[in-house]
């Protein structure tokens, strides 16, 4: 059938099909022929299986797009565009970057070397102080990506993740047994952690566990188990066995709340307030791209058959 035939036969969802699996036959988007020929081996049908065989979810999606140009064995994106794509604001960024880690070197390095007692770096010169310092930007940083992309995380990086947390695993008995100085842990008691982690966490789950899309599995609910198990325990034993490595002795049910009250009202206050007030921006403004990137699918798959939009 010629292109009038298909732009009044196919609606968008069959169009932008025939575009993804054009491209997982590694069909160029200017190959005419080529894509003449999946129109017209392709029926709607036809069009579900394949994209069942390919993995695709359907109707289809815009990163749909994206992991066909991973299947195809060729890119047909200008070099041209290749470079505009890199230039503007990843540059900034980029550069923005390298700046603020070239100023944390300098104080880094001034600090510590030149004495700047301005810096107050000289007073926190343990492993200790610096999570502190970092754990909740960098949870907060990195733990939503982790959310959203652990299920497409390969072997390899499945097991980097791994080594570096039985190596931090490692680095902390060390610290305790050896012990180490500079890692500051020797002295920090289960509560001292439990003040370290709880708030991270919880503002790392309150942020990114609904948005990324995850549902709770019998594993998680395990895990939840096994730490409430464990944290009774550990106070049952810290304040009626008096084990001290568990720096509970002293504190008291205001304590308890003060550590554990701030997280419970993030989650059930804090975050419901904030979407209510902003109108959920967040999920609309997330669904308004999604809409522009079906868009620009649309329009590439549309300009691939010869339709003028």
């Amino acid at each position: 059938m010629d292109a009038a035939e298909v732009s009044v036969s196919l609606d968008d969802d069959d169009l932008l099909a025939l575009h993804v699996l054009a491209r997982l036959g590694g069909v160029d988007d200017d190959d005419a022929g080529g894509f003449a020929d999946v129109v017209r081996l392709t029926l709607h049908h036809g069009a579900l299986e394949r994209f069942d065989a390919a993995g695709l979810a359907w109707p289809p999606a815009p990163d749909a797009l994206e992991m066909a140009r991973q299947v195809s064995a060729e890119d047909a994106t200008p070099a041209e565009d290749r470079a505009s794509g890199r230039a503007g604001s990843p540059a900034i960024r980029n550069l923005a970057i390298a700046a603020l880690g070239a100023a944390a070197i300098v104080a880094i390095v001034g600090g510590y070397g030149a004495h700047w007692s301005w810096t107050g770096l000289e007073a926190n010169n343990q492993l200790w102080d610096w999570l502190n310092l970092l754990l909740l930007p960098v949870a907060i940083g990195t733990f939503p990506i982790w959310l959203r992309l652990a299920d497409r995380m390969d072997r390899v990086h499945r097991r980097a993740l791994a080594a570096a947390v039985l190596g931090f695993g490692a680095l902390v008995a060390v610290g305790y047994l050896a012990p180490w100085n500079w890692t500051g842990f020797r002295g920090q008691t289960l509560w001292n952690w439990l003040t370290l982690v709880v708030l991270p966490i919880s503002v790392m789950l309150a942020a990114a566990w609904h948005g990324a899309g995850r549902e709770l599995r019998r594993i998680h609910v395990v895990g939840l188990a096994s730490v409430a198990v464990g944290l009774t325990v550990t106070v049952i034993g810290g304040y009626a066995g008096h084990w001290a490595w568990t720096g509970y002795p002293g504190n008291t049910l205001w304590d308890w709340l003060l550590l554990l009250l701030a997280p419970v009202a993030l989650n059930t206050i804090a975050v419901p307030l904030i979407r209510l007030v902003s109108g959920d921006v967040e999920a609309r403004a997330a669904a308004e791209e999604r809409r522009a990137q079906r868009e620009k699918a649309l329009s590439a798959a549309r300009g691939r058959a010869g339709i003028i939009a």
